[in-house]
């Protein structure tokens, strides 16, 4: 008999809930009526082990009609909650301004990948708004962009000076090396031995060419001495001197005096390069010895002086600078107003788009384009159809308070009656539906079976049993406002409210109102 009722319900169970559920609209999430707490369960878990069975409520006939007596016993509490698969992932889109939908870029069914728009409503003048918004904050960046061009050049040349500046500045801070000292020195030393080899060379060049102009000196003055000797003769016996032998001597006269001459000059010559070859030579030993000279007594501090002040003076002539290549305050302000422009006429327009936020499909599409549409009213659904899970809505209180996460259950599918598989509660959260209900989220790993959106699903929570305690079978509660009984008695009935407690699909725990061996009417 148990058996037979238990198919019985079943069986109506599942029709009237899929009526239920078909008058839900988009904005909620759809599950079955919270069931009444005597409402015999559906579905028992095959790992559920019940308390050891003991005989069921004796019903008596009378005159009043059927009834049975309160008893004392061990109520295995066990619920059978309806509900639906679920993607795990879901939500409702909405346009977040009122308006009218321009275009509608997509249909039930159609898979979109996040950062895909959707829909749109009449953007109307913004298009044109945004465009010309656009033009002005161009322009005004240009205008900084050349005002600040001619600033950029002088300041990289203000850079470069005082880069310059502080290089001269260290290089005069900057010790000497002991090889610099030494470089120093063998410079020195090179120096004064290329003046050495100057004297010698020079002097040897001027004394052979001093030589020389006496070697031709003293021939002018033999040859002249000869001359003379031959005119004397010649005027005293014309006849022993003969006229050639006195035109020869005086050519080799001028002869003479041609080679004085020449060698007059080369002296000359030999004596100024000598002079200045030395001047050279002891330039050079003067330099060398300076350079040695101040590499061993440090930098000269007024050179470390007037490389001090060019430094700060670069510093400031780039301080300056910069200062002269900032744009001017007016510019600046113009284009963050223009930018900010920009920005407010965006953000109008993306607040009529609706785009993707994730990967997934198109479940419901409930608008038209050409139709308006107030804001936050949700016209897209989109659904993660990568997982999903059982949503039990809609739930009472009490029964949910019981419920914690991580509960594991037993879940059968309409679609696949004979099955029983294991879950989790993954969630529970209280006031989270559209109509300020509560809702239960049950994970489940069954990827053999053939499941989708919207499919039914009756869940079973095993609660644990309660002993010793006084119970009725379902068929002696009656429900209006509250739970109560028709208590029987001196031939007539009264209405007892009671207080329930653990159920099961045979007794339910009555934990005020009656006492054991009351008698009560059955329905």
């Amino acid at each position: 008999m148990n058996e037979f009722c238990q198919k019985l319900i079943r069986g109506l169970s599942i029709p009237l809930l899929g009526l239920a559920l078909a008058g839900c609209s988009i904005g909620q999430i759809v599950g079955a009526p919270t069931p009444e707490p005597f409402t015999v369960p559906t579905v028992v878990p095959t790992d559920i082990t019940l308390a050891t069975p003991v005989p069921t409520a004796v019903v008596t006939t009378t005159d009043a009609g059927r009834t049975v007596a309160v008893q004392r016993g061990n109520v295995r509490d066990i619920r059978v909650l309806n509900g639906q698969v679920t993607p795990v992932l879901e939500r409702e889109l909405a346009f977040r301004q009122s308006g009218v939908i321009r275009r509608l870029y997509v249909d039930p069914g159609m898979s979109v990948t996040a950062g895909t728009l959707l829909a749109e409503l009449d953007l109307g003048t913004l298009q044109e708004q945004l465009r010309q918004a656009q033009i002005v904050a161009e322009q005004d960046a240009v205008a900084i962009r050349r005002a600040s061009e001619g600033g950029s050049i002088e300041v990289r040349r203000a850079e470069l000076a005082l880069e310059e500046a502080r290089a001269a500045l260290s290089e005069l801070q900057t010790p000497p090396s002991a090889q610099a000292v030494s470089e120093a020195r063998a410079r020195l030393e090179r120096a004064e031995a290329a003046l050495s080899r100057t004297r010698n060379d020079a002097s040897a060049e001027k004394t052979r060419a001093e030589r020389a102009l006496s070697d031709a000196k003293t021939e002018l003055e033999r040859l002249q001495i000869r001359y003379a000797e031959l005119v004397a003769r010649s005027e005293q016996n014309p006849e022993t001197v003969a006229g050639a032998d006195l035109r020869e001597l005086e050519a080799s006269i001028r002869a003479a005096e041609s080679a004085v001459a020449v060698a007059q000059i080369n002296y000359d010559t030999a004596f100024g390069n000598e002079i200045a070859a030395l001047q050279a030579a002891q330039a050079d030993v003067d330099l060398a010895r300076a350079s040695l000279n101040q590499l061993v007594a440090g930098p000269d501090p007024f050179e470390v002086a007037e490389a001090e002040r060019a430094v700060r003076l670069a510093a400031v002539q780039l301080d300056a600078a910069r200062q002269n290549a900032r744009p001017d305050p007016r510019l600046v302000v113009a284009l963050s107003s223009s930018q900010l422009a920009v920005k407010e006429i965006e953000n109008a327009i993306e607040t009529r788009r609706i785009y993707a936020p994730f990967d997934g499909t198109i479940t419901a599409v409930e608008a038209m384009a050409s139709f308006p549409v107030q804001a936050e009213i949700p016209v897209i659904r989109l659904m993660d159809n990568s997982g999903f899970e059982v949503t039990i809505s809609s739930l009472d209180q009490a029964i949910l308070n019981r419920i914690t996460s991580g509960m594991p259950v037993q879940i059968s599918f309409t679609r696949y009656p004979e099955r029983q598989v294991a879950g989790t509660v993954r969630m529970t959260s209280a006031g989270t539906m559209a109509g300020g209900g509560s809702m239960v989220a049950v994970s489940y790993n069954a990827p053999e079976l053939n499941l989708g959106n919207d499919d039914l699903a009756s869940v079973t929570f095993d609660f644990g049993e309660q002993q010793d305690v006084l119970w009725l079978p379902p068929e002696a509660l009656r429900r209006d406002a509250t739970d109560y009984v028709l208590r029987v008695g001196a031939g007539s009935e009264e209405r007892i409210d009671i207080v329930l407690g653990a159920m099961s699909d045979e007794r339910i725990e009555i934990r005020d109102g009656l006492r054991e061996g009351d008698e009560v009417a059955l329905r």
